[in-house]
């Protein structure tokens, strides 16, 4: 599996335990001893059962730049249509997508055989890829849109380039808010293993491995098999027109930031914090957070605030798209003057704009910005809006807003809004939403 925008920062442990034996000691052992300790618990004959049943319809899906025979990426995908109609991920594929000229695509079978892959379909919002393998088409396997919680569930596909692996888990149902659907597994997945099957007892395709929470223990994700279905049912048997591709990764994009935008509450909730009203928790699906330092002698106090909606999608291994979060900082003292206040206050008012969107310069124009003193019903603040546009994706821009306040000598706040891939109409619209949520009501 290749790193995902849900996966996070990989975090690996690595345990050793070492047995030493007991020299001549364990000669003596006494022979109704040994039988009383109990067998090794066996692999699960369900697992191999249910890898036996899928392991012909399973390919890993290869990767290679330029004329290398060493690979640059590798994934999993499995037969999901007569034809040799493969599902993959959208991040497994996406640089050969979207690079054809360097990347080329391979698949190698269970058995060893290998071939070429083209790409007919995709699906960036759900991470999903339709993929032709030219010269192998086993029977596909079964897809179901039906997941029952808390059944045993299974997951295959090729992790660190060792081999064909299945691991046994537990199928946890859809994630709870969360704006794109995900099944929860309670197994393991590792690199190589995106695209692969999600599987049930019966070894029907329940849903896609796509991500992993590295941060925890057995959190990892399934694409459920409903949007692998609706795929293969809008695609064609020709390969993926290279020449629109752009055009047609830019409407997957809008549509994701349009749905989300549309999935929020009008007007924005707010909260009072030292009689600022401020955006507060927006939709069920953001994750939303407070802290500040505890300590009362400090001279400011500072309580921070920030909410994410946790939407951002995989676009390209240089670019991240389909995002929104937004955070406050409100300061107040009774021990500063005004001017040192204010300095404190300007420090924190630094445009961020390291962190307002991920990309490589060669994906995103520099950011045009306008700053400008507003009033929002009766209280000033300084505000800075600044828009950049996708040079590969026409018609997509980032947005920043960044919002000071300027009513009071020893009391502020700073308010940050980040909002990626969306059309400059949308992001503007959204911007004046959210000033419209900031208030001063003492």
């Amino acid at each position: 599996m290749r790193a995902t925008p849900s996966a996070g920062r990989a975090v690996t442990a690595l345990v050793i335990l070492a047995l030493c034996g007991a020299g001549s000691a364990s000669a003596a052992v006494d022979a109704s001893a040994q039988e009383a300790v109990p067998p090794l618990t066996a692999a699960s004959s369900a697992a191999r059962q249910v890898l036996d049943r899928v392991r012909p319809a399973i390919i890993q899906v290869k990767g290679f730049f330029g004329t290398n025979t060493s690979e640059a990426f590798h994934g999993t995908g499995f037969a999901a249509a007569p034809g040799g109609i493969f599902v993959t991920n959208w991040h497994v594929v996406s640089d050969a997508v979207l690079y054809p000229e360097k990347y080329r695509l391979e698949y190698k079978t269970s058995a060893g055989g290998t071939g070429s892959l083209n790409v007919l379909a995709i699906d960036v919002r759900h991470d999903l890829a339709l993929v032709e393998a030219v010269g192998f088409a086993p029977p596909p396997l079964e897809l179901s849109a039906e997941a029952k919680k808390g059944e045993r569930a299974y997951s295959v596909g090729f992790p660190l380039d060792v081999g064909l692996t299945i691991t046994e888990g537990v199928n946890n149902g859809r994630v709870e808010d969360s704006f794109e659907p995900r099944i929860h597994y309670s197994g393991a997945l590792n690199s190589g293993m995106s695209g692969g099957p999600g599987l049930d007892g019966a070894g029907r395709v329940i849903g896609v491995n796509v991500a992993v929470n590295f941060q925890s223990q057995l959190v990892a994700f399934f694409v459920p098999a409903e949007f692998a279905i609706a795929l293969l049912s809008s695609s064609t048997s020709k390969p993926l027109d290279a020449k629109h591709v752009n055009e047609e990764i830019a409407g997957q994009l809008r549509a994701h930031s349009e749905a989300l935008l549309a999935a929020l509450d009008s007007p924005l909730p707010s909260q009072n914090d030292q009689g600022y009203e401020l955006p507060a928790k927006p939709a069920g699906f953001f994750v939303c957070g407070a802290g500040g330092d505890p300590a009362p002698d400090q001279p400011i106090q500072i309580e921070r605030f920030y909410c994410d909606a946790n939407s951002t999608l995989y676009v390209a291994s240089d670019i991240r798209s389909g995002g929104l979060w937004f955070r406050h900082s409100v300061l107040h003292s009774t021990t500063l003057d005004s001017w040192r206040f204010a300095q404190r206050l300007q420090a924190l008012s630094t445009l961020p704009s390291g962190k307002i969107g991920s990309g490589r310069s060669r994906q995103l124009a520099p950011y045009a910005c306008k700053q400008d003193d507003v009033t929002l019903d009766g209280l000033q603040v300084n505000a800075i809006v600044c828009l950049r546009a996708y040079r590969r994706f026409e018609g997509l821009y980032d947005l920043n807003l960044h919002i000071v306040s300027k009513n009071a000598p020893r009391r502020g706040f700073v308010s940050t809004l980040s909002l990626t891939g969306v059309s400059s109409e949308a992001a503007l619209a959204f911007a004046k939403v959210y000033l419209a949520a900031i208030r001063w009501k003492p």
